[in-house]
């Protein structure tokens, strides 16, 4: 963790949580643990789910969701990308500027969270768990340390007429409940409107025009 170059980070709280992993021994990116494996028993968490439609066949669109870094996407005032680090090359860091290959598992991902006009900043750090393009499925898991924890999935269905649905599901819990069950729900439902109305938009400006 110490080869990361925290100056390149533009965000002081991505910067703190790197820093506060790093004072709690994690000395490589591996030794960064999820807070959810899957498999584990989702009984306890609660749940969240939103579904938005592309207007293209499910191979395009998930090649998209594949193949376009978060940076591109994740460009608005709510959030932003910060980093990326991979399990598979410890030397792997993607740096906010720099150009994004294609998603992996083991890829762990930071993201800054900005809320009530800036007054408010959370860091949030999630890592790839599966990737499974049979079934197009893509699930990222909380890093613990960070507000909540749990996991995120993304699955893909098509619908016909060159038409794809994305359904978007959240099993997650903090230790506050009443975060839980009001700020989390609603600041999250803007990410993910952001997340894929943004990716949505980039889709059609690559493959439009």
């Amino acid at each position: 963790m110490e080869h990361i170059v925290l100056e390149r980070i533009p965000h002081k709280k991505i910067r703190a949580f790197i820093q506060e992993q790093i004072n709690n021994r994690v000395r490589s990116v591996k030794d960064l643990q999820v807070s959810f494996r899957p498999g584990d028993c989702t009984k306890k968490f609660l749940k969240h789910e939103e579904v938005f439609e592309a207007k293209y066949n499910i191979d395009t669109v998930w090649d998209s969701y594949n193949k376009t870094g978060l940076n591109l996407v994740f460009t608005g005032s709510l959030v932003s990308f910060a980093l990326m680090l991979s399990k598979r090359n410890e030397l792997d860091v993607l740096y906010k500027e720099e150009t994004f290959s294609a998603t992996e598992v083991g890829q762990v991902y930071f993201m800054n969270l900005s809320v009530l006009k800036g007054i408010i900043q959370i860091a949030v750090s999630y890592e790839i768990v599966i990737k499974n393009k049979e079934e197009r499925v893509l699930e990222f898991a909380y890093i613990k340390g960070g507000k909540s924890i749990g996991f995120q999935r993304i699955k893909l269905d098509s619908v016909g007429n060159n038409r794809t649905r994305i359904t978007h599901t959240t099993h997650y819990r903090s230790q506050s409940k009443f975060r839980d069950r009001f700020i989390y729900p609603y600041f999250h439902t803007k990410v993910l409107e952001e997340y894929h109305t943004n990716m949505l938009n980039y889709m059609d400006h690559k493959l439009i025009g």
